[in-house]
């Protein structure tokens, strides 16, 4: 899939689709980073809350040219592309966090982009990063009962979605490329019944539950 294509599918996409806020972000974002990348930054909605909140400089990278557009009113620079093709002019160990909220999926060779950007962040510097988790309950129950693998313009089976992860598969193919994983965990979405039903199950049905996929990437 070329690039032409990969733009044209995001196109259609509502602004709002680009203006998701990710608490475990802004959670594992350390108080002392003062250079931060954010892939598929969106409408630049994370990186405001950082620059409000620590004194900080926020780059973000984003293919959609409405959510660009207001991107450019929230960080310190924005630059429209795919990370993919982008040619990338940062300096070598110059971030200290790398974002890339729901972006893996979307890429057509993600292992390749993640060896691309490595070399971008400090000694000590991490790569943040949150996927969908294809093995939660809402896919399987489709799937094993109705025959039914449908896509949608949200969630987890989103169209634009190319790549599918769960934790363990997740792990495996970072760890077969040598890409060093400092935490791996479920996300799931608080408040929620999931949320309540996972407790009183004391988290036997956690990769049923979870809607996502939280890791943590060293240099």
């Amino acid at each position: 899939m070329n690039k032409d294509v990969i733009e044209e599918m995001y196109i259609t996409k509502e602004t709002n689709y680009f203006s998701l806020e990710r608490q475990m972000f802004k959670d594992a974002v350390p108080e002392n980073s003062l250079n931060i990348l954010d892939i598929g930054c969106g409408t630049g909605i994370l990186g405001a809350y950082f620059k409000k909140n620590q004194n900080c400089n926020v780059t973000g990278i984003e293919i959609n040219q409405n959510a660009f557009e207001a991107a450019k009113l929230n960080l310190d620079n924005v630059i429209k592309g795919n990370i993919e093709t982008l040619e990338l002019s940062f300096n070598e160990n110059y971030f200290d966090v790398i974002i890339m909220g729901d972006v893996l999926e979307h890429l057509v060779n993600p292992i390749t982009t993640l060896l691309k950007i490595k070399p971008l962040l400090k000694k000590d510097g991490r790569i943040l990063i949150t996927v969908p988790n294809v093995r939660n309950w809402n896919v399987l129950i489709k799937l094993i009962f109705q025959d039914s693998w449908e896509y949608a313009d949200w969630g987890i089976l989103d169209y634009t979605h190319m790549r599918f992860f769960t934790l363990k598969s997740a792990k495996s193919i970072l760890k077969k490329n040598n890409i060093k994983i400092e935490s791996a965990q479920r996300i799931i979405q608080k408040p929620s019944k999931s949320h309540v039903f996972n407790i009183i199950t004391f988290g036997i049905f956690e990769g049923f539950l979870a809607s996502h996929i939280f890791l943590t990437l060293k240099r």
